[in-house]
């Protein structure tokens, strides 16, 4: 594990993607013994029906999608959808997905994930991106704060978890049923460009894009979230955070943004003279369960 004061974190999923069933399993593991210490204990093994390492990996993504937080409490919107309201134990709704991509962003725990989708593509002409470009604009990071660089080996670990997180396998007969089930598949937001670059290393794209398949909802949802009690957000603050989480192209954050002011008027956007801003009328946490529910038609 590595960390720094942006709070860098590499590794401690055993090399192992998020399987789908995992977070289910997880949180209800946990709520069955009352509490996220159960991964620590050998009895945890027989109760997931997994290895050791792959115990070890999903105490990690449950922290990594934001379902744990740092006193292993469960999270309010991991709650709602699978242990009080139930409203999406299968994940089997879209929204329930962005939800777990935002939060994978959000949390940082697994620092790959904002780096790639915030942090690199900042200031970036191109959507393209290989292994040694991440390592690179990691290492430096790293550096600028007078901390170690990552160890290469470990970073490879860390990439192709990240590209297992996205991007389907090729069908072979070595393929195996585990490494098409990753929930984040479906979003389709990184794909293989099929070419190579000069040290043989595939290059990937990043999908950034309008998403039509983001309700206002959890648009809405992921909003309250990110700027809790901030009445005013400039639009480059979403930008650079919800939008850059979701993958949003910025026109499809600014039709994100204009759906959500037509269909509520507890959000009022306004661009004047070149200055767009979000107000926000009501950001109580009742509201923004009451939004999350809503997409969910209750």
């Amino acid at each position: 594990m590595i960390s720094n004061q942006e709070s860098f974190r590499f590794s401690g999923h055993d090399t192992f993607h998020c399987k789908e069933q995992w977070i289910l399993k997880g949180v209800q593991l946990v709520v069955s013994q009352g509490s996220a210490d159960i991964f620590k204990e050998t009895k945890a093994i027989p109760l997931l029906g997994v290895g050791k390492n792959m115990v070890r990996s999903i105490n990690h993504w449950l922290r990594a999608f934001g379902i744990l937080d740092k006193e292993n409490n469960i999270k309010d919107f991991a709650n709602l959808l699978f242990v009080e309201d139930k409203l999406d134990p299968y994940l089997e709704n879209d929204g329930s997905l962005w939800l777990l991509q935002y939060f994978l962003c959000k949390t940082n725990h697994s620092s790959i994930f904002q780096l790639i989708f915030s942090s690199y593509f900042s200031d970036k002409a191109t959507l393209d991106f290989s292994e040694y470009q991440i390592l690179n604009f990691v290492n430096r990071r790293l550096v600028e704060n007078g901390q170690k660089e990552v160890a290469e080996k470990t970073f490879n670990s860390d990439f192709k978890v990240f590209i297992r997180t996205y991007v389907s396998p090729l069908k072979n007969e070595k393929t195996v049923e585990d490494d098409f089930n990753a929930p984040l598949l479906s979003l389709n937001l990184i794909s293989d460009t099929g070419r190579k670059n000069l040290a043989n290393q595939t290059v990937y794209r990043l999908n950034r894009r309008m998403q039509e398949s983001i309700s206002v909802e959890i648009f809405a949802y992921c909003l309250l979230n990110e700027f809790f009690e901030i009445e005013i957000i400039g639009f480059d603050e979403i930008r650079k955070r919800v939008g850059s989480f979701l993958c949003l192209s910025n026109e499809g954050l600014e039709e994100l943004i204009d759906r959500l002011c037509e269909s509520n008027d507890q959000f009022i956007y306004k661009d004047d003279a070149g200055v767009r801003q979000l107000r926000i009328k009501n950001y109580s946490k009742e509201f923004k369960n009451d939004m999350l529910k809503k997409h969910y038609g209750i």
